[in-house]
């Protein structure tokens, strides 16, 4: 199913990430099902009811207590997939996308943040969110009534790295960010680190990748999966999802150039290894200030991006290396010659395979008009072939990035 992805896949992809999309759309959660007025303050929406009461010595009561603030663990709310654990009222603001000031208030209250609150945070695509909300104007109420904007999603994901991530530790920040994210977030279907999740969120602005490069280099080599497909951070990234065409150009123009931010950041590899694979970083030094540049990418650097998207079919990533580096030097550019002829040779083969079956449909068409019923057998025979015999499948999840 999650295989040769074609263009009606790739627009779908955004809402497949997200293992709570369908489950959340579907469930609504009634006020009295709140199990406190914090609780109820999120259901409503009543934001500033709900900063206001945080002052008090029972909304703080409230914050740090496991009381299912929202009542999502209530008898009935049987179609949730996140764990009972989660009971807090720091996942109640963010599972109701309340405004940055509420969940920064709450977290620095209840001190309870996990990796998985990140992670969780990393698998929402507001612009997805957002364009939902539009589209369901007969939503019952209470739901989920906002959608994070850019700027309070950006301040929101440096929130959860801060407290996720504390102190000076850098094996304790290692361990934490290699570990692969929940199913109770994202489907069976990945198996991604916050790197990852971070390079294939289109979302996530490449700013936030880098903090992750430099906290955690290792996770730039680790091997994850996208769709089943086992893959690499640098192939996850140049397969993030553009928006659908119903949102504005210049706005599926930025996404892309943000993926393609996050590409270069990742071919950078050996950059961050050098940097700081060895000394220890805090994620206090790197938020907050003002990051490095890295350097500008190589011919190397091209190469070796090149032989791992050939490797694992990856044609279109390769496309788009040779079209965004063609400015290189005459040596430079006969360095990438080879990969420029193999690309040529998959482009023939393709194109032969299309006209073969385009002259197969025709000629069916015409068997059809011409023949009749007695092609009704044999089409029953040929779905029989391909039911019993296992095709192959084109595993590549990268489209046309240009």
């Amino acid at each position: 199913m999650f295989r040769n992805l074609n263009n009606n896949l790739i627009s779908n992809q955004a809402a497949r990430y997200h293992h709570g999309f369908e489950d959340d759309d579907n469930l609504t959660v009634q006020v009295s099902d709140a199990n406190s007025l914090l609780g109820t303050h999120l259901l409503e929406g009543d934001w500033e009811d709900a900063l206001d009461y945080l002052d008090t010595p029972e909304g703080e009561r409230d914050a740090s207590a496991k009381n299912d603030p929202l009542g999502l663990f209530n008898v009935g709310n049987n179609k949730l997939t996140v764990p009972k654990s989660k009971n807090g009222a720091l996942f109640a603001s963010l599972y109701v996308r309340a405004p940055f000031p509420l969940i920064q208030k709450i977290c620095g209250i209840s001190k309870d943040a996990e990796i998985c609150d990140l992670m969780y945070t990393l698998s929402v695509i507001p612009h997805e969110e957002q364009h939902r909300l539009e589209e369901t104007q007969q939503r019952k109420i209470p739901y989920r009534s906002r959608s994070w904007t850019n700027d309070e999603y950006h301040l929101i994901l440096n929130l959860f790295l801060k407290k996720c991530i504390k102190g000076n530790d850098a094996d304790r920040s290692a361990s934490l960010l290699l570990e692969r994210c929940p199913s109770w977030i994202i489907p069976s279907a990945f198996v991604l680190t916050p790197l990852a999740m971070a390079a294939y969120n289109p979302d996530v602005p490449s700013p936030i990748l880098q903090i992750l490069c430099m906290l955690e280099p290792k996770a730039i080599g680790m091997d994850c999966k996208l769709f089943t497909v086992s893959t690499i951070p640098l192939i996850v990234a140049a397969a993030s999802p553009v928006p659908s065409v119903a949102h504005p150009i210049d706005f599926r123009d930025d996404v892309k150039r943000n993926r393609w931010d996050k590409v270069k950041l990742l071919m950078n590899k050996d950059y961050w290894f050098e940097q700081y694979a060895v000394k220890s970083i805090s994620v206090n030094e790197v938020i907050g200030s003002a990051l490095p540049s890295p350097p500008t990418i190589a011919l190397e650097q091209v190469k070796v991006a090149c032989d791992e998207a050939m490797k694992r079919k990856e044609w279109e990533l390769v496309r788009e290396l040779l079209k965004q580096f063609d400015s290189m030097t005459g040596e430079e550019l006969l360095a990438l010659g080879p990969f420029q002829t193999a690309l040529a040779q998959h482009d023939r083969k393709v194109s032969t395979k299309l006209r073969k079956q385009e002259q197969k449909r025709s000629r069916d068409e015409w068997l059809h008009r011409n023949i009749g019923l007695v092609m009704y057998p044999v089409d029953t025979l040929v779905d029989l072939f391909y039911a019993v015999i296992p095709q192959k499948h084109d595993d590549s999840l990268v489209s046309p990035m240009s």
